[in-house]
């Protein structure tokens, strides 16, 4: 039945793919043309050689998150923050977590499998990872970790905060992070990069981090591809030499990633693209009674997409989409000196989905988007029951991006819902009404409300994880209810002089029937925790950001996030969240083939309550079993990350050499925020 499940899956829906809608507002002219690139530089004006910073903030560049269609940067009515190639590039940054470091109101910390996110107050497992719009699998603890995606193969990243669930579905409910892949923008590009770090001998030893990755991509008027591969190598680090534990992994991985984009006539489109990543990580573990762990966690992960696009009329379309994804991690802890201690889990994760969709526009006043979608999963593991669990999940969605008023002011109202049924939970309906003034061309007015749901994911209602050395059980509760939240969201942007933007956004976020970690049934001769649905919590704040071009030359950016979270059921703010938090990025390309870059990010303090360090910050607090002598307070120090980047080009920017530091400050806290200590690398980059 479960096989039976994916095939009907993809064969009933084709099997496709990114969920990146490309513009054809003139293909009419022309029905053989270039293959669009909307994926990487679309429907913008030639970036002027003159303006060297233009590609990093153009806002004619095409996105997809947050309307689930293609739309100009410019005129999307729901806020889309983009980290674009050029971006990427300039910050030096190795994976996914890198690139986010210091976006604002997005947090990065460190955990046992590589590296998870917060966003305005809400843990990875409430926000919506996808791969060119489409869903995938894998986690650990719930989190998708962002070490996994290399950032050879990405074109863009859009982020989308707040409730998408209308659009999206389950686990929306803080937002959205949609990785856009790369395509080529050239006739012929080969690209080769190379690069190596590592910090103090103490910390890191004398095995350093070693990066090679080779990009190769065509493109003609019937076909576009592009293919990536990379080798990455670390020898981990360890910040406190008085035991035998490390603090940060060490790895070596292999990825390969392709994709083929063919267009024969203007109007229909095919693509598929594949995503592979083999991955082995090593760390100690260590406790105060002596025990020692070697750890090792091994990872294949593939994703394969591919999609069927038909394009009639000015800018209507249909599409076919679906993916196959299959996730695999074997995990090792053998205790040196006995076996009595030692463990072993294979845990194997297999989905797919499928989408029809139309966007059709309906007398220039209403754009409507109507899909249907399915998504089916199925987990192996050795800490299951029954060894294997298995669900499926059908939906249907409507939007409606209804002009109002068109003269003078334009005002645009967008009302969505979406129906999913879940083979566990029943239906879930989650509406939406978002809404966008152009009170001027520089002022521009957005807000939305809408209703968001997260079911319980398959570790949460029936794994049982054991830790003998730390002395702990977690266990699963197959009697959980879905988590649901109501989710508000204002922003205001205003564009003061050609040079000069200022925006200003506020939000909330309001869940019931919170999942968190409770002090189990005692049982076991080890402390045990158990989930369990609890009562209320909210996170709610504001931002205020500033952008400004200096001399053409400079981009600067700064900004402020405050987040205010609570748990009602413990009366205290969620656990390892800071209540404020500051960025400070410049960006430069100077006459000569000179660029640099300064990242920069403050956290405020953050409270932490957990009584092992296996649950701090990773999840909500945990609920107290003795509310007459509640778990005391414990504040993380706050600290600022300071990464820098110089690069010299040459030959017409065709090769280049760089330098560069992250964690310059060398600011990290053994327990609450064990990050990678100060950290200096070198490299250089070839495109022919």
């Amino acid at each position: 039945m479960n096989r039976f499940g994916y095939f009907a899956t993809l064969c009933g829906l084709v099997l496709i793919t990114n969920g990146t809608i490309q513009s054809q507002t003139k293909k009419s002219e022309n029905p053989k043309v270039e293959p669009p690139k909307s994926e990487t530089k679309p429907t913008a004006l030639p970036v002027p050689e003159e303006d060297p910073l233009a590609e990093i903030e153009n806002k004619n560049g095409i996105v997809i998150t947050g309307s689930r269609g293609e739309r100009r940067l410019k005129d999307s009515t729901v806020t889309t923050e983009v980290i674009s190639r050029k971006r990427i590039e300039q910050t030096g940054a190795r994976n996914l977590g890198e690139a986010l470091e210091t976006q604002l109101g997005v947090n990065i910390t460190p955990f046992f499998g590589g590296s998870q996110v917060q966003m305005l107050g809400l843990d990875s497992k409430y926000v919506l990872f996808l791969v060119d719009g489409q869903r995938f699998a894998g986690k650990l603890n719930n989190t998708v970790d962002l070490t996994r995606f290399k950032v050879q193969n990405i074109e863009r990243i859009e982020i989308v905060k707040g409730s998408s669930s209308a659009l999206y579905g389950a686990d929306a409910i803080g937002g959205v992070i949609n990785i856009i892949t790369r395509q080529t923008e050239k006739a012929e590009q080969y690209q080769f990069r190379t690069s190596y770090g590592n910090g103090r001998l103490n910390q890191f030893g004398t095995q350093g981090e070693k990066n090679m990755t080779a990009d190769v991509g065509f493109r003609n008027s019937f076909v576009a591809s592009n293919f990536t591969g990379g080798f990455n190598q670390s020898g981990g680090y360890d910040l406190d030499k008085s035991t035998p534990a490390t603090s940060g992994n060490a790895f070596q991985d292999a990825n390969v990633a392709g994709n083929m984009l063919f267009n024969p006539d203007g109007n229909f489109r095919v693509r598929t693209g594949i995503n592979y990543l083999n991955r082995n990580q090593q760390g100690v573990d260590s406790t105060t009674a002596g025990g020692v762990f070697d750890r090792t966690n091994r990872t294949n992960d593939f994703l394969g997409l591919t999609a069927l696009e038909y394009l009639y009329g000015k800018r209507n379309m249909i599409s076919f989409r679906g993916n196959i994804s299959k996730w695999e991690n074997l995990f090792r802890r053998n205790q040196r000196g006995s076996d009595e201690l030692d463990s072993k889990e294979l845990n194997s994760e297999l989905s797919s989905q499928g989408i029809i969709q139309l966007d059709h526009e309906l007398a220039d006043k209403h754009r409507l988007t109507v899909g249907m979608e399915t998504f089916a999963d199925e987990l192996q593991s050795d800490r299951l029951p029954r060894k294997n669990a298995y669900r499926t999940r059908r939906a249907v969605y409507l939007q409606d991006e209804w002009t109002v008023l068109s003269n003078g002011m334009i005002w645009r109202l967008v009302p969505g819902i979406r129906h999913d049924i879940d083979s566990q939970f029943g239906g879930q309906t989650t509406p939406k009404l978002a809404t966008r003034l152009d009170i001027t061309k520089d002022l521009i007015l957005r807000g939305s409300y809408g209703f968001g749901f997260r079911p319980p994911s398959f570790q949460e209602l029936f794994l049982r994880f054991e830790n003998p050395g730390v002395g702990y059980v977690v266990e699963g509760n197959p009697n959980l209810r879905p988590e649901k939240s109501r989710t508000v969201n204002a922003d205001l942007e205003y564009a003061m002089l050609k040079n000069l933007s200022l925006s200003i956004g506020a939000f909330r976020n309001d869940i019931t029937d919170l999942i968190q970690y409770d002090f189990g049934s005692g049982r076991s001769e080890f402390a045990t925790f158990q989930l369990k649905n609890v009562n209320k919590a909210y996170t709610r704040g504001g931002e205020l950001g500033m952008r400004y071009r200096l001399l053409k030359y400079y981009s600067i950016e700064v900004g402020y996030n405050h987040t205010d979270t609570r748990d009602l059921t413990t009366d205290r703010p969620l656990e390892g969240r800071p209540l404020h938090q500051a960025t400070l990025n410049v960006f430069s390309s100077l006459p000569g083939g000179w660029e640099f870059a300064i990242r920069t990010k403050w956290l405020d303090r953050r409270p932490f309550y957990s009584t092992t360090q296996s649950f701090a910050g990773a999840s909500t607090a945990l609920i107290e079993s003795d509310p007459l002598n509640p778990t005391p307070v414990v504040y993380g120090r706050a600290f600022t990350l300071l990464n820098l980047r110089l690069e010299k080009k040459f030959f017409d920017g065709r090769m280049s050499v760089f330098i560069g530091g992250d964690n310059v400050l060398d600011r990290y806290e053994l327990v609450y925020n064990p990050i990678r200590p100060r950290f200096f690398y070198g490299g250089l980059q070839a495109t022919f």
